[in-house]
């Protein structure tokens, strides 16, 4: 009987040990996956800064010199534009830090939380604005041409891709904060 108790004994500390390798795996393979999640969704804030940004001489260019349109709805482009790149610095900071995945996954899952909320809370800002600038632009090419006959159809179709892309973004984007934060519930479920 005492033979058998020591050998399942080593069993048992064999069985521990394959769990904790198959635990430690599992953390690093979901901190990668967080990790990628995580630079998908910065990345994609980057290049929608760096959009942002390139509008305010382009539209500079676009806006009044080519169509004439007046300096105070470029500069309402301007600060449309710097509104949008300080909302991402904002909403970002805490995922662009280094140690952002290495940290609790707790804490991270908090902070991605937060971040997915507020980022699901900008459409409501972003949509009423983005459509009282475009029409706030189409009056003004209107009142330019004297005639939006030509013109309305041109630009109800510019304002509609426009949205289209937008919320395709948009979705995306919230797609993978819901990603992360049930690659961080798949963990705690197997930590239980």
């Amino acid at each position: 009987m005492e033979l058998n108790m020591d050998e399942m004994r080593q069993q048992m500390a064999i069985l521990q040990n394959k769990l904790s390798d198959q635990t430690i795996v599992n953390d690093r393979m979901i901190r990668r996956a967080i990790k990628h999640g995580v630079s998908t969704i910065n990345k994609r804030y980057l290049i929608i800064s760096i959009i942002a940004l390139a509008m305010i001489p382009y539209g500079y260019w676009t806006f009044v010199k080519l169509n004439g349109l007046s300096i105070t709805y470029w500069i309402a482009s301007c600060v449309l534009m710097l509104a949008v790149v300080g909302f991402i610095i904002y909403n970002g900071r805490e995922m662009r830090q280094k140690d952002f995945v290495s940290n609790n996954l707790l804490d991270t899952k908090r902070k991605v939380a937060a971040a997915k909320k507020r980022d699901a809370l900008w459409p409501f800002f972003g949509v009423p604005v983005a459509l009282a600038w475009a029409a706030w632009g189409g009056w003004e090419m209107g009142q330019k041409l004297g005639n939006t006959e030509y013109f309305m159809p041109f630009f109800i179709i510019c304002v509609t891709i426009g949205a289209i892309v937008g919320l395709m973004v948009h979705f995306k984007t919230q797609r993978h904060y819901r990603d992360i934060i049930e690659q961080i519930e798949d963990m705690e479920d197997f930590d239980k």
